[in-house]
């Protein structure tokens, strides 16, 4: 199905997803200036259910989970990819086109095993970027397997375009999807042998262009930056994940918003992000 129209269709039967597409017309954006390129930061009161919750296994435990079919909105469903995953939409977006790719069966978020059906997801939906959380780079569901795809209209420069001085990223290309496979999973684990990246601190970029995937890796060492937990007048309550990787930061709170300043987004980025190849 064109996922164009499903969204359409589901917007018409899922109120709360309704709504909260809604609320994008209203998210306040500002730039921060870095040469080459701009970081933006967005206040998306929508996207608190994901930014701001809670990760520890006692709290994953006791709660339902949202991604398994018995436990999704009235009125979303979904559909099959490959016999092995869900497409549904995002009811908590973070931009216009969102959809969430999740593991028919319950299990663990790991990209081990499923980078085939990520380079394959990117290819069959090629109006999209699809990307992936590790369980503790942004994932707010790390128990449910799961991919998300977004419309490539919302990024302002490829995910691939350096960002010097402030992220740092591995990009990968290809036109065989045997050997980009072989090549990303040598990739994530020389960077594991090394100490850099454990395996579920990764955030993952595929997109199909031009007859070729390009692929790009963003390795994580840390999952909230310490201003998340700080007590004091510098509390920032944002948990990047890989949209903000990509210079997006989600600010789930309007105070957060008014007061980031550009060194403190390279402070945070600094703490989270780091690669040494």
């Amino acid at each position: 199905m064109n996922l164009h129209r499903f969204l359409q269709e589901q917007l018409a039967t899922v109120p709360v997803a309704n709504a909260n597409y809604e609320k994008l017309k209203q998210i306040k954006t500002k730039a921060f200036d870095f040469g080459d390129y701009k970081i933006y930061v967005h206040f998306n009161p929508a996207r608190a259910v994901s930014s701001l919750a809670k990760l520890d296994a006692k709290s994953i435990a006791e709660r339902p989970c949202f991604l398994c079919a018995k436990n999704r909105i009235e009125g979303q469903i979904a559909i099959d990819f490959k016999g092995k995953y869900d497409i549904c939409i995002n009811p908590f977006p973070i931009c216009d086109e969102h959809f969430t790719v999740v593991s028919k069966i319950h299990e663990p978020q790991s990209i081990e095993g499923k980078v085939r059906d990520f380079l394959d997801l990117a290819k069959q939906y090629p109006d999209f970027i699809a990307l992936f959380n590790g369980s503790k780079s942004g994932a707010s569901a790390p128990d449910h397997m799961h991919f998300q795809l977004v419309n490539k209209d919302y990024f302002p420069y490829p995910i691939e375009n350096p960002m010097p001085g402030v992220v740092e990223k591995i990009v990968l290309r290809s036109n065989n999807a045997e050997e980009l496979e072989a090549k990303v999973n040598a990739q994530l684990e020389l960077l594991q042998r090394q100490g850099e990246l454990p395996a579920s601190h990764t955030n993952l970029f595929c997109e199909y262009k031009n007859d070729q995937w390009v692929f790009t890796i963003f390795p994580r060492i840390q999952h909230r930056p310490r201003q998340f937990f700080s007590e004091g007048d510098d509390r920032l309550m944002m948990s990047p994940g890989a949209i903000d990787m990509t210079g997006h930061l989600i600010a789930a709170r309007e105070e957060d918003f008014n007061k980031i300043t550009k060194e403190v987004i390279v402070d945070i980025y600094k703490q989270i992000n780091k690669c040494k190849l």
